[in-house]
């Protein structure tokens, strides 16, 4: 009885032995640059969505707290927080707060805005050439109380 391979595989041949080996070491960095590029770029979105609660929530605040603009800082600072992230400057690596119109307290009706700013630093920004990525998210609430 003769020693056959499975129906549909075949022996390597002699010349040919070890070339998976060479396929995969040819295959494995650009695999690995996918994968490290893909979680770069999702680790991004969840610090973009991260800052997009952090604006609305201070703008959410002001909505029914009109005369608490230090209340609505603390609140973009607590979101923020869970990222790991402080309020400060940006160049210091922090997250920038403007609130517009400026004033110590807004009437009913009134359009405020909550802008948060944030430079994302690329874990591989090295290698693209493009070292952070500026985030300026804004949110836009009508105030529904007169400060009082």
């Amino acid at each position: 009885m003769k020693n056959n391979p499975q129906p549909g595989t075949s022996r390597p041949r002699p010349g040919e032995r070890g070339s998976s080996l060479v396929e995969m070491a040819l295959i494995f960095p650009v695999l690995l640059l996918l994968a490290l590029g893909t979680m770069d770029i999702g680790m991004g979105f969840r610090t973009y969505i991260g800052l997009t609660n952090a604006a609305r929530e201070g703008a959410r605040w002001l909505t029914s707290h009109p005369d608490d603009v230090d209340g609505a800082l603390a609140r973009v600072s607590e979101e923020a927080g869970r990222l790991g992230l402080s309020v400060g400057a940006i160049s210091d690596g922090g997250v920038a707060v403007e609130i517009s119109p400026q004033r110590s307290s807004y009437s009913a009706g009134e359009r405020i805005t909550v802008t948060v700013q944030y430079d994302y630093p690329l874990l591989f920004g090295s290698f693209t050439g493009l070292p952070t990525v500026p985030f300026r998210i804004g949110a836009t609430m009508v105030v529904l109380y007169d400060g009082s």
